[in-house]
């Protein structure tokens, strides 16, 4: 038995093959070519931006440069991990992408680091903790508003290793290592929630590593104890306020503890 043969199957089959072919022959020209050409700009854009100005784009095209000028390389040639590398090295830089474009155009698109918590440790020393848990150094340039903590905090900026992420729950962690992580865990609800980023004005840690909460309203403190049920804590809070303080008034309590689950112990003056 003859078997038909299916030209017009066959013929699309190697117009598919030619034309794929002849793509990657063209792609891989283009891409040659493209390596060949002169970095002939180097432009630097802010991504994500917050507002903030700890670096400018002279900042970055310094230390784009500091390993050899970049204008009038070959593209080809250019780092571009390296390059990331090294604007990475700025501690107000959180993320970095490095790419070349048509015309020998080098793109560096960066996003500025976000702080989120200014620290004042025991020795006066300060430095900020971002969103990402990541330790910042304060700037001679730019000094962004972000919420303060201090009191008996001993965590020195040269302690960028420490595991900010780990929970209160982890005991084999030192205290003082836990506590500098429990302030980043409050900064971090306070910043997220518009009510709290508005009305409070400070983290203080007590002699016992205790969070407490000095509020822009009435003339009280709120003693947390630490970050564990910490949304319910707020709640509760919150529902003190509308149906305790709105009726008492604001300054009738110096302390207003919620160290204990489910409720709300008050102090009077």
């Amino acid at each position: 038995m003859k078997t038909k043969v299916n030209f017009k199957k066959i013929l699309t089959i190697a117009g598919w093959v030619i034309f794929s072919a002849s793509m990657l022959l063209l792609l891989g020209f283009v891409n040659q070519k493209q390596e060949a050409l002169k970095c002939s700009e180097v432009l630097v854009e802010m991504k994500g931006d917050m507002g903030h100005e700890f670096v400018d784009k002279n900042d970055v095209l310094k230390l784009a440069n500091s390993k050899g000028k970049l204008i009038g390389k070959s593209v080809g040639t250019i780092n571009t991990a390296l390059l990331e590398k090294i604007i990475l090295s700025n501690p107000f830089i959180e993320a970095v992408e490095v790419y070349s474009a048509i015309g020998g155009v080098l793109h560096i698109d960066l996003i500025q680091r976000n702080p989120i918590v200014r620290i004042i440790n025991k020795n006066d020393e300060q430095y900020y903790i971002d969103q990402t848990g990541a330790f910042m150094p304060v700037s001679d340039r730019y000094t962004p508003p972000a919420l303060v903590a201090n009191g008996y905090i001993f965590n020195t900026y040269s302690e960028m290793n420490v595991n900010i992420g780990a929970t209160t729950s982890e005991v084999s962690l030192p205290k003082i290592q836990r506590t500098i992580e429990q302030v980043y865990v409050l900064a971090q609800f306070l910043e997220t929630d518009s009510f709290w980023s508005t009305n409070t004005e400070q983290i203080y840690v007590n002699e016992f590593q205790e969070l407490e909460l000095i509020p822009r309203v009435g003339d009280h403190k709120i003693l947390l104890g630490d970050t564990t049920n910490l949304s319910e804590k707020m709640n509760n809070l919150i529902a003190f306020y509308r149906e305790g303080l709105n009726k008492t008034g604001w300054n009738k309590y110096s302390i207003i503890n919620l160290k204990y689950k489910n409720q709300v112990v008050c102090t009077k003056k």
